[in-house]
């Protein structure tokens, strides 16, 4: 009995006899093509309903182009940056980092929304403080112990208060969402148009 080196393997499988190609099976659909050509002619499938196919990639309707993140949604900004990172970061600083973003971006109104709250915030926060401050040392002052208690324990819930605000305004700002203050939101708001050259 000799030693067949070919034994237990297919013979139709192509490469094993030079020259030999197996015929096409009419009952398998993908017999036959090759390099995405079908015999009779090229044949495309059409990408599955509700998705959109952009150079092979597939990529749901409604889905920003280019698969970033939802604040692409949000427009282009003048920085080149994406519009919830510019957003967020106006915040991080309060005004400081606010009136860099509102004097930098120039055409969108989001990220000029974001950055002008966090002005108007910061500022208003600044003024409480001093006021909270001012009265506590006054009361302080004029021997009143119970009203000064009562304003130095209020300076610190101030500062609680705005570190929790602080925190849901960045969150918003990052995920790209339009979170507006009270009374702050809408003085924002106004200035927010790219159009609004003073404040």
């Amino acid at each position: 009995m000799s030693w067949n080196p070919n034994q237990g393997q297919d013979p139709n499988q192509q490469g094993q006899y030079p020259g030999y190609t197996p015929p096409p099976n009419p009952n398998d659909p993908y017999s036959g093509q090759q390099g995405g050509y079908q015999q009779g002619g090229y044949q495309q499938q059409p990408p599955p309903y509700g998705q959109q196919q952009y150079g092979g990639y597939q990529q749901p309707y409604g889905a920003p182009a280019g698969g970033g993140a939802a604040a692409s949604a949000l427009g282009p900004t003048s920085m080149g940056m994406q519009a919830n990172v510019a957003a967020g970061l106006s915040y991080i600083f309060g005004w400081v980092t606010g009136l860099i973003f509102y004097l930098s971006e120039k055409q969108n109104s989001f990220v000029r929304f974001h950055a002008m709250q966090s002005i108007l915030f910061s500022v208003g926060l600044i003024v409480l403080y001093v006021a909270v401050w001012v009265l506590d040392i006054l009361f302080a002052i004029a021997n009143v112990g119970i009203l000064a208690i009562l304003f130095g324990c209020l300076f610190w819930l101030v500062g609680l208060a705005a570190f929790v605000v602080w925190i849901i305004l960045l969150i918003n700002a990052f995920q790209g969402k339009k979170f507006k203050l009270p009374v702050i939101g809408d003085y924002a708001e106004r200035y927010a148009n790219p159009s609004a050259s003073t404040m």
